[in-house]
């Protein structure tokens, strides 16, 4: 019986440990989303590779029907402005980065979408 009660108290701290860790604000490891600006298949792997090309990105999973790129990133080790200029560096833009006219005009041609 004593073994019950200790065995079931351990795995109460450990619970009440391990949510109180993962609603913690010292978490490092974000989950977010934002929009960016492509058309196709090539686009997807030119805007995901981008992303994961950056320093703390740990996923990147862009849509090519809702624009929406879903990433899960290391807030200690970049910032969502860094991603977004990675990707306006391969030609695409985003809501607050616009890519470079020059990067974005040697586009494969399937590939130019419509600026703002």
């Amino acid at each position: 019986m004593k073994k019950i009660v200790l065995v079931s108290l351990l795995i109460l701290s450990y619970t009440v440990s391990g949510i109180a860790q993962e609603n913690s604000p010292k978490k490092k490891i974000v989950k977010t989303s934002f929009w960016v600006n492509g058309n196709c298949e090539m686009c997807q792997t030119r805007i995901q590779k981008a992303a994961l090309n950056t320093k703390g990105v740990k996923m990147a999973n862009w849509h090519i029907e809702s624009k929406m790129l879903s990433i899960v990133y290391n807030h200690t080790k970049c910032s969502i402005n860094d991603i977004k200029q990675n990707i306006a560096n391969v030609g695409h833009d985003s809501e607050d980065v616009r890519a470079p006219d020059e990067i974005y005009n040697k586009l494969h041609t399937c590939c130019l979408y419509e600026r703002k």
